[in-house]
């Protein structure tokens, strides 16, 4: 409804409940602290961001990352999925995506590519030879959500 794109407009703060590994925070997108789960089941989905657990962590002592989060474009109401993710396709170059882990260590991140693959596009999911990034994903175009939009951003 209009009122819930409106509330997804506002700030929006969370916090980490038991199970979640980090917090994601995008100001662009003022969202702050959105759980996030080591889970890729529909449970880590509708309860705030699923991080596919094949993927790196910002963490992972690895030459480069690709910390890989799914969220909802649309979600539950009433849960911390619903529209999470509804103004993903807003981010541009330069913004700031943070992960903060569960000892309040802080991971920065500049937005620097955003593309459109196919929900069977897994290549997404890889490393990248240099690159140490995270990767946010969701579904698009509103309401057919045929494919999916990839966000990606390199560490500070």
């Amino acid at each position: 409804t209009e009122e819930q794109v409106e509330a997804a407009s506002q700030p929006r703060r969370y916090h980490l409940p038991r199970g979640a590994v980090m917090g994601l925070t995008v100001e662009a997108l003022e969202i702050y602290d959105v759980p996030v789960y080591d889970s890729a089941t529909q449970w880590a989905m509708d309860n705030g961001i699923s991080h596919i657990p094949e993927t790196s962590m910002p963490w992972s002592d690895t030459p480069q990352r690709n910390v890989y989060l799914a969220g909802h474009r649309l979600g539950w109401p009433g849960t911390w999925s619903h529209l999470v993710f509804y103004h993903l396709d807003k981010l541009g170059p330069g913004d700031e995506v943070v992960l903060r882990d569960r000892e309040g260590n802080r991971y920065r991140y500049e937005v620097a590519e955003m593309f459109i693959t196919d929900p069977e596009d897994s290549w997404v999911m890889g490393q990248v030879a240099g690159r140490d990034m995270v990767t946010l994903q969701t579904c698009t175009p509103i309401p057919s959500f045929e494919k999916r939009i990839v966000v990606r951003a390199d560490r500070v």
